[in-house]
């Protein structure tokens, strides 16, 4: 069973007009995340994350975010994506998606300049542009067209994965310091989804970790790292790019 992901590739090549995976996949169940089964001390975070106004908070961690200019994400949904890419914010994206249970290939993904490119394996070249052309294109870059690159916006643009995964309404709780991945954090409890964001405690505010409602083993969690950090988005050699509205047209 493909991801989501392989899907609307391979859908938009073929149909026009589908639409975007769903804020990364992320879903609900009935189960309570597991560090927020734990009560936390009411110690003060050093960066006063925890003394502001809960959706004032939010932006803030955002901003924050935004600010560093780069980050990676890695970890997987509760639908069963997997997730592990890095973002230039206001640049793109490169890294690979995949299926928690059945992907062994994931899709590898470069976005740059406002364009995203795929590849995979001779399976998701089959779905995606038929199992004649795979042969044909075998090892090369998909060129995704400009419209349906608009539909992976959260997937190839660090905004818009900050504001899809972070970008909540609804009521927000703020809980105490505790470790989480070895640093000090302060959780932000969203009570419509029942996912937790957790934030740097020191320092900037910066995310640690998603957890969906009923994360467990590792399922449900994103992590963040390397904040900051210097992120190369090198476009694939023109030579190994096969433009996809050239292939829907034939």
């Amino acid at each position: 069973m493909p991801t989501e992901f392989r899907r609307i590739v391979a859908a938009t090549v073929l149909v026009a007009g589908v639409g975007a995976a769903a804020s990364c996949g992320f879903g609900e169940s009935e189960a309570t995340p597991p560090f927020t089964e734990i009560a936390t001390a009411r110690v003060s975070a050093e960066n006063g994350i925890d003394q502001m106004q809960p959706s004032a908070a939010l932006d803030e961690v955002i901003k924050a975010l935004e600010a560093q200019g780069s980050f990676h994400v890695t970890g997987s949904t509760m639908r069963g994506m997997v997730l592990d890419i890095s973002y230039v914010v206001d640049e793109g994206a490169v890294g690979t998606v995949g299926d928690l249970e059945t992907d062994s290939s994931p899709i590898e993904m470069v976005a740059v300049d406002d364009r995203i490119y795929v590849t995979g394996d001779e399976e998701f070249l089959a779905e995606t542009v038929g199992e004649d052309a795979a042969k044909t294109i075998a090892g090369k870059w998909l060129l995704l067209a400009p419209d349906s690159s608009r539909r992976f916006e959260v997937l190839s643009d660090g905004r818009a994965f900050a504001d899809a995964v972070m970008g909540r309404e609804g009521e927000i709780d703020v809980t105490g310091v505790r470790e989480v991945d070895g640093e000090p954090a302060v959780g932000l409890l969203f009570r419509d989804s029942g996912a937790t964001l957790w934030v740097a405690a020191s320092g900037q505010p910066v995310p640690l970790r998603l957890e969906e409602k009923g994360a467990s083993g590792g399922n449900g969690v994103l992590k963040f790292s390397d904040i900051g950090a210097d992120i190369e988005l090198d476009t694939p050699d023109e030579d190994d790019v096969v433009d996809v509205e050239g292939l829907s047209s034939e």
